[in-house]
């Protein structure tokens, strides 16, 4: 640097200046990218929707083992009644293209995923959600199958009911887009304990109203 700019004695005030004026510049120009990105994520990224799992209906939940002792199985089969609703407050219209939902049961997928229908909502929309999910003699682990049946014995069983896939928002000419994981839990009350409307042979309905978590 001082071959460069000449950093003899009597020169090195006007060198020191012009190492200052560059230190100066270079901090203005990040500063400024910074707060240009930070601004762009907060004006793009959208309050987070707000959803609920209204009801669940369980038709079927049954653990079976295979002849051999070697595996088990569930089956079952949920009606599920979630709403999503976007903010009144959020000026950006919400739209979910890829969303899937399924049921799980100590982190563990029991049931196939099903797909809902792309839903657009704008600026305070509601949407509800109806899907059916099953799994027929999905493989579970040994442990997951005893912790199951004793939480059926016990009289509570806590599942979750997921969704996930994307959403893009589009605030005024921009479109913008990310993956969205929704997390609601399901507790399930069974036998003495049961809190449920019976609906039919089979089939109970619990009522839940239970908040979800929701990630962007």
């Amino acid at each position: 640097m001082c071959s460069k700019c000449k950093c003899h004695r009597p020169w090195w005030p006007f060198c020191r200046r012009r190492i200052l004026m560059i230190t100066i510049a270079i901090t203005i120009t990040v500063s400024i990218t910074a707060t240009a990105t930070l601004t762009a994520r907060a004006v793009l990224r959208p309050r987070k929707p707000k959803i609920t799992l209204q009801d669940i209906t369980v038709s079927s939940l049954n653990v079976s083992v295979t002849a051999d002792n070697q595996t088990y199985l569930l089956s079952s089969t949920f009606l599920l009644t979630v709403c999503s609703r976007n903010p009144s407050g959020n000026p950006r219209s919400i739209r979910y293209d890829d969303l899937h939902v399924y049921v799980s049961y100590q982190d563990q997928q029991i049931t196939l995923a099903t797909r809902l229908p792309p839903t657009y909502q704008g600026r305070g929309g509601v949407d509800v959600w109806s899907p059916f999910v099953y799994g027929v003699s999905v493989p579970i682990a040994p442990y997951n199958a005893l912790a199951l049946n004793q939480d059926m014995s016990n009289g509570f069983v806590m599942m979750k009911v997921k969704l996930e896939g994307h959403v893009s928002w589009r605030p005024g000419i921009f479109t913008a887009g990310g993956f969205i994981s929704v997390d609601c839990p399901a507790y399930i009350s069974t036998g003495s304990e049961n809190k449920g409307v019976p609906l039919g042979i089979n089939a109970v309905k619990y009522r839940l109203m239970q908040r979800c978590g929701v990630s962007l």
